[in-house]
């Protein structure tokens, strides 16, 4: 049962979260991550970016939208469950909180992340909430799953007639130490619950770029221009690997993580190179590369709504009953992404949330097409009391040009 908790803290918008009785069941062991989570992870990668803009620097989170869909599966049956476990390679509820448990060994204060000074120490925080509107009658046993599997926080809000924007941007501000400040994903009146997932990510590189080796140079764009950018330089021995158009090294953190990069020959990657990358990487030895890479900064929104289809989660915007388990006739109105990341000298700062907007009764559909291209009648009304101001016929609307 989830009860109403204390009072929320200092001037934020963000409410107090309800008080659950159910406990956290994640169990950090040193097992790997389900294998369907990491292949649905580097094929997500693809499938995101792909839904960016072509062209334009992009940054994703397949990560965070798998851990929000997995907030979503715990009130999905039927073809909606099936789609979510396929997209998202997830093998139950358990596996996902022992995965979140074992993450959280790298867990660690966002506030105060500077992109600027990433932390020496990897940082991965990663948080899960659902925000309801009050006195609702979403599903206690879904309330309760998400705590117990996904450390999931419940706040009460009010979509119908307030305004829940304050409180939601400020759980992102929250829990991704201020890197982004906005939910991605839009409410309407209709909303009644809104999931979401933030991952937090600062690492220092293991063999930090030197300040002084970076210098502006060109970088040549797609279309054969180029561009005057910071260019960082090291000499260092990495993990380097060949395939069929590209070649890719591994800079790795000071420990847990790595940044992996494929630079193709030309043009944009195959579809299997990220797979045959990853492969070729994990059993690469070091190499010794005079490596030259620019600093960047990239922030993105995803909206995501019409791309469900695509990533194969199409059965989500029906109301069909198979989302009963939220709250009856659920469907996904709006599923939204937004990832910040910065590429420096000495390290990477990055943040992603993904938000899920459920609203009630029927999904919308395509607008019905009125076409006043005949004669038509019309009267000028007041709205309160049908009192008519003006009436009249158009025939020939011709005729006004004459």
């Amino acid at each position: 049962m989830l009860a109403a908790g204390g009072c929320a803290g200092g001037d934020s918008d963000l409410p107090a979260p309800l008080a659950a009785d159910a406990r956290f069941v994640g169990v950090a062991d040193d097992a790997r991550p389900e294998q369907p989570m990491v292949d649905a992870s580097v094929r997500l990668a693809t499938e995101l970016l792909d839904v960016a803009p072509a062209g334009e620097d992009a940054v994703v989170s397949p990560l965070s939208l798998q851990l929000a869909l997995a907030l979503l599966r715990e009130g999905a049956t039927g073809t909606p469950a099936a789609e979510i476990d396929a997209a998202a390679g997830l093998p139950g509820s358990q596996a996902v909180a022992d995965l979140r448990a074992l993450l959280a060994q790298y867990e660690g204060d966002v506030a105060g992340i500077d992109p600027d000074e990433p932390p020496e120490v990897p940082l991965l925080h990663v948080a899960d909430s659902a925000f309801v509107q009050q006195d609702f009658g979403v599903v206690p046993a879904f309330l309760e799953r998400v705590a117990a599997y996904h450390d999931a926080e419940v706040y009460e809000v009010d979509f119908r007639t307030g305004d829940p924007k304050p409180a939601l941007d400020a759980w992102v501000a929250e829990e991704t130490g201020g890197l982004l400040t906005e939910c991605p994903a839009p409410t309407t009146p209709q909303t009644r619950v809104v999931l979401m997932d933030a991952v937090t990510f600062g690492a220092t590189w293991a063999s930090p770029f030197a300040a002084e080796n970076t210098a502006d140079g060109p970088f040549t764009r797609a279309d054969g221009t180029s561009v005057q950018v910071p260019l960082m330089h090291q000499t260092t021995v990495v993990p380097y690997a060949e395939g069929d158009g590209w070649v890719a090294v591994e800079l790795p953190y000071t420990e847990g993580f790595a940044m992996r990069l494929v630079l193709p020959d030309a043009g944009a990657l195959a579809a299997d190179a990220w797979a045959q990358a990853h492969a070729a990487l994990s059993r690469a030895s070091g190499t010794e590369v005079l490596l030259t890479l620019p600093s960047w900064t990239t922030d993105t929104t995803l909206a995501l709504t019409e791309a469900l289809a695509e990533l194969g989660l199409g059965s989500l915007r029906e109301p069909d009953g198979d989302l009963d388990g939220v709250f009856p006739d659920a469907f996904v109105s709006a599923i939204a992404q937004g990832a910040t990341i910065t590429v420096a000298e000495k390290g990477t700062v990055a943040a992603a949330v993904t938000a899920i907007s459920l609203d009630a009764g029927a999904a919308p559909t395509q607008p019905l097409e009125v076409r006043f291209d005949r004669p038509f009648e019309y009267q000028v009304v007041h709205s309160g009391t049908g009192l008519v101001l003006f009436a009249g016929r158009v025939a020939d609307p011709s005729d006004a040009e004459d």
